[in-house]
């Protein structure tokens, strides 16, 4: 009888560590009943900075003013050859020089403006331009406890701290959720944030929303540093199929 008393014992050990606390290793574990439209954040354009490189397609009714307005390089090469994004590069008076309008002031712009502001130089001398404008080097950087750390390349103009997590295949099972790092340049200045990913206002933060060259910092948690994460995963599935042998042996026994 007592041998069946501790394995039981074993067994209710066995079944409470394997629930482990997903509270913190969940995202936004406080939206269970919240509204999502109060908790959603507002998207802000993203603003052309110095060093940023604009891809600017301009099309027209005449074929050869088009090829004169969208020449194969400009100020930048192939990525291919010198690992640069072809297009326009932002100096650091915040201006782009174009064939045929010159230089073009584009710093805190945001992409449509700056179409705007083309068009209106352009329809001056040319009938019904149409003008396209990207970020052609939005790309963020994610480092620390994530499955793929590295710098990742954002095709559009929105991207948000979840958005790049998943391009680095997510959050290891050590990571700190509640104190995730953003490390920001504003106007030459790095600015810091830290984001709580179980707490649903962090939908509501500026730096949800990433910016162009953001780099987020994923800091390890204690597990971390003794190198016991694969032990500290592989520890309740271990102890849950345990439990589910020694019951087994204890009912193939009576």
């Amino acid at each position: 009888m007592i041998p069946k008393f501790y394995l039981l014992l074993f067994i209710t050990a066995g079944l409470l560590t394997g629930c482990v606390n997903t509270k913190k290793i969940t995202y936004f574990n406080d939206l269970e009943k919240a509204n999502g439209i109060e908790s959603a954040n507002k998207l802000q354009s993203l603003k052309v900075q110095p060093g940023d490189v604009l891809q600017i397609t301009i099309t027209t009714i005449d074929k050869d003013i088009s090829l004169i307005l969208n020449p194969a390089a400009v100020n930048s090469s192939p990525m291919s050859t010198h690992g640069m994004d072809p297009g326009y590069i932002v100096d650091s008076a915040g201006n782009v020089s174009l064939p045929m309008i010159g230089k073009v002031y584009v710093k805190d712009k945001t992409t449509t403006e700056i179409n705007d502001i083309i068009a209106q130089e352009l329809n001056k001398t040319i009938r019904n331009p149409y003008v396209s404008t990207r970020i052609a080097n939005f790309r963020v950087s994610v480092l620390g406890d994530v499955a793929r750390p590295g710098s990742y390349q954002i095709a559009g103009e929105r991207a948000s701290v979840l958005d790049a997590l998943s391009m680095a295949g997510d959050l290891n099972v050590t990571a700190l959720r509640d104190d995730i790092m953003i490390i920001r340049e504003v106007n030459g200045e790095k600015t810091y944030a830290s984001l709580n990913l179980n707490n649903g206002k962090t939908l509501a933060s500026p730096y949800y929303y990433l910016n162009n060259n953001d780099v987020i910092y994923v800091k390890p948690g204690p597990n971390k540093q003794f190198n016991t994460s694969k032990i500290v995963q592989l520890l309740p599935a271990a102890i849950g199929i345990l439990s589910l042998i020694t019951t087994i042996v204890i009912v193939s026994v009576k």
